[in-house]
């Protein structure tokens, strides 16, 4: 009797594995009409395609069914594969904006996530907002999310009278996969609900487990599909009429004029269905707008900015590595490029071949001036379901200056919790007179992922002599120890409470001669609640040795971040701490002093139109004792940072915004080694972007500084007011994309 029960009990186990992973492929039927938005409002019409319900949480509660109705119709044809999702809400609560592609973080909004290869490491994420905004991006188990990505395809949406719903018609053509007589992907569908912090998945997925894609459904189409052919020729033209501040032919200050117009063209092209290659000649890199404000006066490593170029952003994750060997802004003034990726099998492949007039300005020597030749090469094989190893190679060479990079690097899931990144890198460089230099890297990581305890342990070794001139990369010959960790413990039963815990992040630096260079320890606390709301507060105790100095530090930071409110987003952070001056006066040397940190964020929207975004940062530094004939609690400088955006959104495709970006630096010249400065950028701008590839721009950039040039002698003087136009220019865009 016994032996029976325990029959019946396996045989009851294996029954229910068996439904649960039946539930979990989804077979996508063949529609004979592409479905439209409006079927769908109030009514779900027959053969609407396969159907997903039962969403479940994934935050705030872990497993929860979703507190909104929400489900998804998936259907494809011989071009196109279909996804309408039709979403319950009230509509007065539903948060959304008129946006232009790729700006909707912060709104309610569905995902569609497919890993067209299976392999279940990487996937395609198409994201839609309520009106129909969307965003598209790539996922990698590891570097995580790759915004850059762009390929093309339709969205829409409407809000109803009980929520709201939304269409995607991706063509098989913007995606990569294989060839068969059937196509088995993984896929996940979600829904965003900003208010209560909800994201829910179907199938369900959670935080209790590292990896993410590892975790989807699989999507089953039975039929030969083909990505069809893919060539895309962006020809584009730029025109300048600009006024700047140089010099004349007797080196006299004068404000000069100059207009120039610049033709060219960039082309992709597709092989075997999964290879890309990108051409460019005299590439596309001119920029609309300014960058968003940094802390950089006073530090002591190089900031990272990010990129904006395009030929850089698109497939950019196939050349990342735990420790990126590539930073494309050091490509300054290219004037062709071409460029490789995409997967083959198991195995993803990337190359770029490009120029940098700029590059002979970094070198001396012979070369000096003379145009850089880069090369780049990275190919990755995935090993079992979630591990990889990588190759990486470069190669920046000016003249017979030359500056090789190899390394090789892994991804190792170890189990459900926890990975493992490890990498190693060599580089050889040649420098003028024949000057030679070898250097190694290592780099081991430890990453533990869950729901409450979080952990990331770093080691990093570079030699003296390691120099990858290609590589964001601000400190070698050191030995490094980096933890963060985190305990958050879940209140799923609370009214607004998410979670929160202690968090420590911690730092040892020493030299290759095993000299201590700096350590820091931060214990803190965080508190998450509904609405994207947060509170966190750090204490700061770090030690560091510059200039043959050693400096013992402490202070705290506190901060505050929601979207309580369906209008506003607001985020503040303040420091308070002891810190060193950089970059002293002549005749001092380097001292501590006590800096007050202010950064505040906001993000305005009255209606769905109109977007603001203020960005503030305030940094100041004082003397904590009487210095160089300044009292006590003297000001060796301080900063404003103020970006003011002002965006209206006529519809999904045209806008105009106006940008004012404040800069200021009062600083007393007799502690602080850089001088006054001022200056006031204002960009005016009409764009229309109906697709990655086709954009018109319009705009008008005013720069204004604290100067003016003096008559006798003929020179240029600080002045204490904004009084002098140092540069204007009148520009416009225009590039269109043919697609075959």
């Amino acid at each position: 009797m016994r032996r029976k029960s325990l029959w019946l009990a396996m045989l009851g186990l294996l029954s229910a594995s068996f439904c649960s992973h039946a539930q979990d492929v989804l077979d996508i039927p063949r529609t004979e009409h592409a479905p439209r938005l409006e079927d769908y409002i109030g009514k779900i019409p027959a053969n609407a395609g396969a159907e997903v319900k039962d969403f479940r949480q994934n935050k705030p509660g872990d497993g929860v069914p979703s507190t909104l109705e929400t489900r998804a119709y998936l259907s494809y044809d011989d071009h196109n594969l279909y996804v309408v999702f039709v979403c319950k809400d009230d509509p007065k609560q539903v948060r959304a904006r008129i946006a232009r592609r790729d700006a909707v973080f912060g709104d309610d909004g569905v995902q569609l996530m497919l890993d067209t290869y299976h392999d279940k490491q990487r996937a395609f994420v198409f994201t839609v907002n309520p009106y129909g905004a969307q965003m598209d991006s790539r996922y990698t188990e590891g570097p995580g999310y790759d915004f850059n990505f762009d390929t093309q395809w339709v969205s829409d949406g409407q809000i109803t009278h009980d929520g709201y719903v939304t269409m995607m018609q991706i063509p098989f053509k913007s995606l990569r996969f294989e060839r068969g007589s059937k196509q088995d992907w993984g896929i996940a569908v979600n829904r965003i609900v900003p208010r209560t912090n909800e994201f829910v998945y179907w199938p369900y997925i959670t935080e209790r487990k590292e990896g993410f894609v590892a975790q989807f459904a699989t999507a089953r189409i039975d039929d030969d599909l083909r990505p069809g052919r893919n060539i895309q020729v962006i020809p584009h033209m730029t025109y300048r009429d600009a006024q700047t501040l140089g010099v004349d032919s007797a080196g006299r200050p004068d404000m000069r004029g100059h207009r120039r117009s610049e033709l060219g063209v960039d082309a992709k092209f597709v092989i075997k269905d999964s290879i890309a290659v990108d051409l460019t000649v005299n590439p596309d890199f001119g920029e609309v707008e300014t960058d968003e404000p940094q802390v950089i006066v006073n530090e002591r490593y190089e900031q990272n900015i990010l990129e904006k170029r395009p030929f850089f952003l698109e497939n950019s994750g196939i050349f990342t590595s735990p420790v990126s060997m590539f930073y494309s802004r050091r490509i300054v003034n290219p004037q062709y490029g071409a460029r490789v990726s995409g997967r083959l099998g198991r195995w993803a492949v990337g190359g770029l071949l490009m120029d940098d007039e700029y590059a002979g300005a970094t070198v001396g020597g012979d070369d000096a001036g003379k145009t850089g030749k880069i090369g780049i090469a990275r190919v990755q094989r995935d090993i079992g379901q979630q591990s990889n190893l990588g190759v990486f190679l470069s190669d920046r060479s000016v003249g017979d200056q030359y500056n090789r990079v190899f390394s090789v690097d892994s991804r190792m899931k170890l189990n459900d919790s926890w990975s493992l990144n490890a990498q190693a890198a060599h580089s050889n460089s040649e420098e003028a007179e024949g000057y030679k230099r070898d250097g190694r890297l290592f780099f081991l990581q430890a990453i533990r992922g869950g729901r409450n305890f979080n952990f990331d342990g770093q080691y990093f070794d570079a030699s003296k002599d390691f120099e990858a001139e290609l590589a964001y990369l601000p400190r070698v010959d050191i030995r490094q120890l980096y933890q963060k960790s985190s305990y958050l413990k879940q209140f799923p039963e609370a009214p607004w409470l998410i979670s929160m815990g202690p968090t420590l992040t911690a730092q040892y630096t020493v030299d290759q001669g095993n000299d201590v260079q700096d350590w820091s320890v931060e214990p803190g606390f965080v508190v998450n609640g509904l609405l994207q709301t947060k509170f966190e507060g750090n204490l700061i105790r770090n030690y560091e040795t510059f200039a043959g100095k050693d400096f013992y530090m402490s202070g705290f930071t506190i901060g505050a971040s929601t979207e309580w409110w369906r209008w506003l987003t607001a985020e503040a952070k303040i420091t308070v701490r002891d810190k060193i001056n950089y970059t002293p006066a002549a005749g001092l040397e380097p001292f501590m002093g006590d800096q007050r940190l202010a950064i505040i964020k906001l993000t305005i929207s009255p209606f769905a139109q109109l977007r603001i975004d203020q960005s503030f940062i305030w940094d100041e530094l004082r003397t904590q004792h009487s210095l160089a004939g300044q009292d006590s609690d003297s000001r060796v400088f301080s900063t404003t940072q103020s970006r003011t955006k002002i965006k209206y959104q006529f519809s999904r495709f045209w806008a105009a915004h106006v940008i004012f970006d404040y800069r200021a630096l009062d600083s007393n010249q007799n502690l602080f080694a850089i001088p006054r400065g001022k200056k006031l950028v204002t960009d005016l701008l009409v764009s229309y972007s109906p697709n990655p590839g086709t954009a018109f721009y319009l705009g008008y950039t005013d720069q204004q500084e604290n100067l003016r040039i003096n008559e006798n002698p003929n020179i240029v003087v600080p002045t204490r007011g904004l009084d002098m136009h140092t540069g204007k220019q009148l520009f416009m865009k225009f590039s269109y994309l043919f697609n075959f």
